[in-house]
């Protein structure tokens, strides 16, 4: 099934995205700088700290006039040095300290982690229920599984979320829509499907912040069989049977080709598996579930850093961890998510 529907048998030189990202795009401009967030500038001038209150917060005057029109900001001077490079993680997470008998994502531990909604009305307070996930890749594309959008419908693309059922998290999330999809072309709607990968193209550019960070695109030649890694969502959390609130943190070993099918036929299954697939392992009780569809398999590397390694696509049985769990392997369409991206962004260079 694509995490939706329950399915017995299923009988059926790059271009490499680590480079930093600049913000001077995203604001507007002020004298000598940018109108910033003073959480991000706290000074008025990058990396300079010296002047914060105690317990290093940020000092904001309710009602300060300033030439940014908004107490909140600060005109901050050389700006072109806020680089955010992709893959970073926040492993200890930020501000709170959770506790809880289940485990879960820390806040802002995954800042690459998207929420999908779909807008299930018109005007300016539409419904939206969630439909599956993606990874930020870029400030304008948000990396996602085909089947999850349906181009007959609208969608929001939701960053720096973490307690679906709260808004008092310390920073805000953004709510942008999806302007337009970009499917594989040669994505075929089948069980399982096959090069289930898309690009989400944003209304507007997501402004980086420290809980909103990109994830790195793998090259071709990364391999990441046998490495344990981690993926997160709000997808059904089967240790509750119940969508979560909490983003879910899930630790999965990734399985070779050869792996995923022997694997399959241990339970009985048989998976015409497409070369475009792969498949995932829960380390303890959870695997990919329902609306899980397109969120992130992170797989870290030597320097700490965390890379796309697969796209969550379709599932058996999610009820038992045991079942692997079908990915995208994203290693075989870097080249396709690079060079759509350029083309994208090339006619808007030539103006």
């Amino acid at each position: 099934m694509y995490l939706r529907s329950a399915v017995v048998l299923l009988i059926a030189v790059l271009v490499n995205a680590e480079s930093n990202i600049v913000l001077n795009g995203t604001y507007a401009a002020c004298d000598g700088g940018y109108c910033m967030p003073k959480h991000l500038c706290p000074t008025g001038r990058i990396n300079d700290v010296s002047n914060l209150g105690p317990n290093r917060l940020v000092t904001v005057r309710i009602g300060e006039e300033n030439e940014c029109g908004d107490f909140m900001k600060i005109c901050c001077k050389n700006p072109e040095q806020i680089n955010y490079k992709c893959g970073v993680s926040n492993p200890q997470g930020m501000v709170y300290d959770v506790e809880s008998e289940l485990t879960y994502a820390k806040y802002a531990e995954f800042p690459w982690t998207v929420v999908i909604f779909q807008k299930a009305s018109s005007g300016n307070n539409p419904m939206l229920a969630h439909v599956g996930g993606g990874s930020l890749i870029h400030p304008k594309f948000v990396v996602t599984t085909a089947h999850t959008l349906k181009d007959s419908q609208r969608y929001v693309a939701r960053f720096g979320e973490w307690d679906m059922e709260s808004d008092g998290e310390i920073y805000p999330t953004q709510d942008i829509e999806i302007w337009e999809t970009i499917k594989h072309p040669h994505f075929r709607d089948v069980s399982p499907p096959e090069n289930d990968v898309a690009l989400a193209v944003l209304k507007e550019n997501v402004i980086y912040s420290e809980h909103i960070r990109p994830l790195c695109i793998p090259s071709a030649q990364d391999n990441f069989d046998g490495q344990r890694c981690i993926a997160s969502g709000w997808g059904l959390d089967v240790r509750t049977g119940q969508p979560p609130a909490m983003m879910k943190r899930m630790e999965l070993n990734v399985l070779s080709h050869t792996r995923c099918l022997t694997s399959f036929y241990l339970f009985g299954l048989i998976v015409m598996l497409h070369d475009s697939n792969k498949c995932v392992s829960a380390v303890q009780d959870q695997n990919y579930c329902f609306r899980d569809g397109g969120t992130s398999l992170a797989c870290q590397r030597a320097d700490g850093s965390y890379v796309l390694a697969g796209l969550p696509s379709w599932v058996l049985y999610c009820n038992i961890p045991a079942v692997p769990a079908g990915i995208l392997d994203v290693t075989k369409f870097a080249h396709w998510i690079n060079e759509t991206i350029e083309e994208y962004e090339e006619p808007k260079s030539k103006l």
